[in-house]
């Protein structure tokens, strides 16, 4: 099992970009696998706002401070203020690991 953690620069959910101190993607592939599976990805989020985000399904779009571009669809776990935990809930897009 191999696993990475990206840093991210810029992180839009369903298109509208949240503004935040610290976000990173946390990601898992399997042995065996080439890429991680539907949900063995995560982001959590510091935003520097109160984050409007409703519990449920997300399109999330992020970027890499490595110039990684990284999309898919993910559930919102948990959400505190400004603290935002997403599990991925399918195919992580751009990740070539």
């Amino acid at each position: 099992m191999r696993t990475a953690r990206v840093l991210l620069g810029r992180l839009a959910v369903n298109g509208r970009e949240i503004e935040a101190s610290y976000a990173d993607v946390f990601v898992v592939v399997r042995d065996g696998a080439g890429t991680p599976g539907p949900n063995d990805w995560e982001v959590t989020v510091q935003a520097v706002d109160a984050a409007d985000v409703e519990p449920g399904e997300h399109l999330l779009q992020l970027e890499g401070l490595d110039g990684t571009t990284l999309s898919g669809r993910a559930l919102l776990r948990f959400r505190d203020g400004n603290r935002l935990l997403f599990r991925g809930d399918g195919h992580l897009a751009g990740y070539d690991g």
